[in-house]
């Protein structure tokens, strides 16, 4: 062997162990970065759940205040549905206003003239919470007889005397619920979406259509907890995705993350840790070679 390759060979067995540490050192930084965003992307669904819930909490308060109509409590449905007509262009949140006995029989509808004959409303989770516990309901996402777009309804009990008397039911506005997903100001690649009970898609943000079935992966995990971080499912899959679930409604919201965004940092630092490897590699056997040459070099 020559002197020149038993230099060469002494410069990569003595950075050998770099390239050792290299590799064992990405590793934890890519698991570490992916930790980061994890918190914080979990951290923007809660704040994203949190302004979904205030926007339910400020239509609960604009219906409650609605069913204390002195009208209503005088039993004046003719004057009762002319408020909650007003009611309809004034409040952009619900797209109707509907009266309903605990017998499930319609009394009017808003968005018709008061006395048209009603069909019942379709079978509905919040109604049937309301109507057997007067509690307020939160749906998931239906067609109705009156709102043929799909859309959630909230529902709240209206009683006198410690009796329930009538169920006021709003069809929501998809549009104000896309706006608060829109006002989270994520970054571009970035997805979110809102999501019923039955893990079908309210709002979402690049728009997807109501009702939408989120991929099996993500329905999966919210399963087997109400809040996670995992890698794919999203609103159009192959994401990072966080999600969290709403104590007042138990919607749910999710927050895809391209991949790329999530490992960029790390891969940059891996991508500088490896190039200051090879630089030492040829520095040294540059260095190598120049020293055999000059050691073999007739003086």
């Amino acid at each position: 062997m020559t002197l020149r390759a038993r230099l060469i060979l002494i410069v990569a067995v003595t950075l050998a162990p770099m390239v050792v540490c290299a590799v064992f050192a990405a590793l934890p930084l890519l698991e570490h970065e992916r930790r980061v965003m994890e918190r914080d992307a979990v951290g923007r669904a809660r704040s994203a759940m949190s302004a979904i819930d205030v926007h339910l909490n400020a239509t609960l308060r604009a219906m409650r205040a609605l069913a204390a109509s002195k009208s209503l409590e005088a039993g004046d449905l003719a004057a009762f549905h002319a408020e909650a007509q007003r009611s309809l262009t004034t409040d952009p949140a619900w797209v109707n206003i509907g009266l309903i006995t605990p017998s499930r029989e319609v009394l009017f509808n808003a968005v018709y003239a008061f006395g048209k004959p009603e069909p019942l409303p379709p079978q509905d989770d919040s109604l049937q919470v309301t109507a057997n516990g007067t509690r307020t309901g939160f749906g998931n996402v239906r067609v109705g007889n009156v709102v043929r777009n799909p859309t959630v309804r909230l529902t709240i009990p209206i009683t006198s005397g410690g009796e329930l008397r009538y169920i006021m039911t709003a069809p929501l506005n998809m549009k104000q619920l896309t706006d608060v997903l829109q006002a989270q100001k994520l970054p571009e690649s970035w997805t979110i979406a809102v999501l019923d009970r039955d893990k079908r898609v309210i709002a979402a943000v690049p728009t997807v259509p109501t009702g939408t079935s989120v991929p099996d992966e993500l329905r999966k995990a919210i399963e087997r907890a109400p809040e996670g971080w995992m890698r794919g499912g999203g609103p159009e899959g192959g994401n990072y995705t966080a999600h969290v679930t709403s104590d007042l409604s138990g919607w749910m919201l999710a927050i895809g993350v391209p991949p790329a965004y999530v490992e960029a940092d790390a891969r940059r630092s891996v991508t500088i840790l490896w190039v200051g490897v090879v630089l030492a590699l040829v520095v040294g056997v540059a260095f190598a070679g120049a020293v055999a040459k000059s050691t073999t070099s007739p003086g």
